[in-house]
């Protein structure tokens, strides 16, 4: 194990950090999308499968369940100077960059043929485009920055475990059905979608959590939710044509 310190040294290994949880990220993302698109597997049932494929790598490599980081020189290390600051004015300015950032992207030709995509995959075949390629782009983008988020959590706690994250399709299939519910006026701001179900979500966290409530419960009240948003639609468009629903069902 090498800690390096100080100077050139924290930024070089932030970089390597940074860029290594990318990478990571991109590889599950390829072999995902590799067996979706080529071996014609259903997406869902290509994930799973790289989940169980990889679970397995990471205990192959690291001979353990949980692995240890507090010892280790992280990329927060350079944010030290950042602690004069409160930590909520921290996290705003880091939500409100990433929010900027997304929105930028999604104003550039493949953001919105990620768009596209979404909501009809054959519009590209019609016009002789690649949709394979905007498919597999959009899974390796996305899987990087759920490697790179990973990457920091671990280096926040001071641990990786190796179940870390397995809630976290669950969190997120509730932050956005939750988001769509709510902001069901506005898709023509789909950013806007995530943010606003990532903070309800929080915010219900935390009110079960100041109830005094056993936060082990949640993941059956997040699928409670869930089952009666989507019973909820279904009554409300049964004998309409309801173009606005989606693969998530809202």
């Amino acid at each position: 194990v090498i800690s390096l310190h100080g100077g050139v040294t924290s930024y070089g290994l932030a970089c390597v950090i940074i860029v290594s949880g990318l990478f990571g990220g991109m590889c599950v993302g390829f072999v995902s999308s590799m067996l979706t698109q080529y071996a014609h597997l259903p997406h869902l049932l290509s994930s799973i499968l790289t989940i169980g494929l990889f679970h397995g790598i990471n205990q192959l490599v690291l001979n353990a369940g949980y692995i240890s980081t507090s010892q280790l020189s992280t990329v927060l290390d350079v944010f030290h100077s950042l602690q004069s600051y409160s930590e909520l004015v921290v996290l705003a300015t880091i939500a409100c960059v990433i929010t900027g950032a997304g929105i930028f992207f999604f104003r550039t030709q493949l953001g919105y043929a990620f768009a596209i995509y979404g909501n009809n995959p054959r519009f590209f075949e019609q016009y002789d485009i690649s949709g394979r390629f905007v498919f597999i782009a959009g899974i390796l983008i996305s899987n990087a920055l759920a490697g790179l988020t990973g990457t920091l959590i671990a280096q926040k706690t001071g641990f990786a475990d190796i179940n870390m994250g397995f809630g976290i399709a669950l969190f997120c299939i509730t932050s956005l059905v939750v988001g769509k519910q709510v902001m069901y006026k506005y898709r023509a701001f789909p950013v806007i979608i995530p943010v606003v179900g990532i903070f309800l979500y929080v915010m219900l966290q935390q009110v079960l959590l100041k109830s005094g409530m056993n936060l082990k419960y949640f993941t059956m009240i997040q699928s409670f939710i869930i089952v009666c948003i989507l019973v909820m639609r279904s009554y409300q468009t049964s004998g309409t044509r309801d173009q606005g629903i989606d693969h998530l069902g809202v």
